[in-house]
């Protein structure tokens, strides 16, 4: 019985090796996602020219859900970090296929995004959102569209994915930007009050 546990903690322990290194090698953001993000902050801050924002996210939703398909940019420095991020549930599985802007809807909605500072809620720590897309995300606010953290977003709920055979992804959320609990001080520390969000996809 022993060994078997062994043997258990041995394949988990590859295959989380495995999977943190395929994470850390694969693409995260493409380039089309940069661009279409600045250019939408940029028509943005060209009618309201008192913004000044320090950090801009970036979420890809063209790669699969077991990417950190989110870069968080100094848009002082050019400095990036990238983080795993959630997509709603009844936006796809392993990826967002389907957005909307209807409440109760359950999906993620693309565009940018104003970050309205951070509050605790039901998750924990997380940060309010306005949609400032009048198609694509206008209900985010009256939606509690907002980003925040859970345990299901995680290399360990990829290999429980792995071994139910549900594919590696991560868990979904009702349709909120979720990271892993781990990193939500820091997202949240360069998001703060004032940044920008944007979600694309293809």
């Amino acid at each position: 019985m022993k060994t078997k546990v062994l043997k258990g903690l041995s394949l988990c322990s590859a295959l989380l090796a495995l999977y943190s290194g395929f994470l850390l090698l694969q693409e995260k953001v493409s380039g089309e996602a940069y661009k279409a993000a600045f250019a939408a902050m940029e028509s943005y801050r060209l009618q309201h020219p008192e913004e000044h924002p320090r950090f801009l996210a970036v979420i890809d939703y063209s790669k699969p859900s077991y990417l950190k398909r989110m870069a968080v940019i100094n848009l002082k420095n050019g400095d990036q970090t990238f983080y795993l991020t959630a997509h709603g549930l009844y936006s796809g599985t392993l990826y967002a296929t389907r957005f909307s802007n209807a409440p109760e809807s359950g999906m993620s909605s693309l565009g940018l995004y104003k970050t309205l500072g951070v509050y605790n809620g039901i998750h924990g720590k997380a940060i309010r959102l306005a949609g400032l897309d009048p198609e694509m995300n206008s209900n985010a606010f009256n939606r509690d569209i907002v980003l925040h953290s859970a345990d299901y977003v995680s290399l360990n709920f990829i290999l429980i994915n792995l071994f139910t055979f549900n594919g590696p992804m991560i868990g979904r959320s009702r349709g909120c930007f979720v990271v892993p609990l781990q990193d939500i001080d820091d997202v949240s520390q360069k998001l703060n009050q004032g940044a920008f969000l944007y979600a694309w996809t293809e």
